[in-house]
């Protein structure tokens, strides 16, 4: 009778871990050995995967990039409305020096946004364009994170952590950031992956 019981007790407790393994809150994409986990926290709120993606830059994969949301946005539109703290997660799968990630920044920002973003953000994009001049390079594995703060209105970039330049303001700035992605001259496999939708093919 006792080992019929403890049989019973093994078999629950066998269950109970296979259930706690196989739970989504462990889980997490991951990109060419990059992990992006499910959810991370910014200004205090949790924020969830809403997609991630592999980037070319200059012809060439270079980054692994991850899209932070409150809620689930399968569109453009809805991620660039969507409410509440935001981050884009991009990971160095090389080096790549400074003057090549800033060039394709500008260069994204200039072919995504429209004329009146730009203008209305010169001293903003001037900011971004000199964040990474206080190192000449992301190593491999370099983290840099662009968090938007809502309560603030301020677009927050660090590399590994710590500030790369003071917060950056205005609410209309973060936005033109996320186009460097989603923009509608963004590859549409990486514009896809960072929405969660399915590619063609």
């Amino acid at each position: 009778m006792q080992l019929h019981l403890d049989l019973n007790q093994l078999r629950k407790g066998l269950l109970a871990a296979c259930l706690v393994c196989a739970s989504p809150a462990f889980a997490g994409v991951e990109i060419d050995g990059v992990m992006f986990e499910d959810s991370e926290t910014v200004t205090g709120q949790k924020l969830a995967l809403n997609g991630a993606s592999s980037s070319q830059m200059l012809s060439s994969k270079a980054t692994a990039v991850g899209l932070y949301l409150q809620n689930k946005a399968n569109t453009p539109e809805a991620a660039f409305a969507a409410k509440g703290p935001k981050r884009i997660r991009v990971v160095a799968l090389k080096d790549i020096s400074s003057k090549d990630l800033a060039t394709v920044l500008l260069d994204r920002i200039k072919q995504n946004a429209t004329r009146d973003e730009i203008e209305g953000n010169i001293m903003q994009i001037a900011a971004l364009g000199g964040a990474f001049n206080s190192r000449p390079k992301l190593v491999k594995g370099d983290v840099a994170t662009w968090d938007w703060n809502p309560a603030s209105k301020v677009t927050e970039i660090k590399i590994n952590g710590e500030f790369v330049t003071q917060p950056i303001q205005g609410d209309t700035f973060f936005p033109i950031i996320m186009k460097v992605w989603l923009g509608p001259k963004v590859r549409a496999t990486t514009r896809n992956n960072l929405l969660g939708v399915p590619n063609a093919g």
